[in-house]
């Protein structure tokens, strides 16, 4: 009985779970990007935030300056937590809208 309980406990928590996550993409934009290093340290802070991938950076026209393309599951992140991972390595960074670089 005590097994019973349990499986039909975890399939009441399974139900209550979203069905599906979706993938999300944004642009990030991020400044005083001065060395190669400075794009491994973004990219580092950027992965760290769970299902994170970076799928394309350019860099910007402006020295320095970036654009990231990321791509993350909604369900496990957003995008302030992946703004606050770089800004907590001392880079400026913003979401950027469609079109601004």
């Amino acid at each position: 009985m005590k097994h019973l309980s349990l499986a039909l406990a975890t399939l009441g928590i399974l139900a209550a779970m979203p069905a599906s996550a979706e993938e999300q993409r944004i642009n990030v934009g991020v400044a005083e990007l001065t060395c190669p290093t400075c794009s491994f340290t973004v990219a580092a802070a950027m992965r760290g935030v769970p299902t994170v991938e970076i799928v394309d950076f350019q860099e910007g026209e402006e020295f320095g300056t970036g654009t990231y393309v990321v791509a993350f599951d909604d369900q496990a992140a957003n995008p302030d937590m992946i703004i606050e991972a770089v800004l907590a390595n001392g880079y400026p960074a913003e979401v950027l809208q469609a079109g601004e670089s």
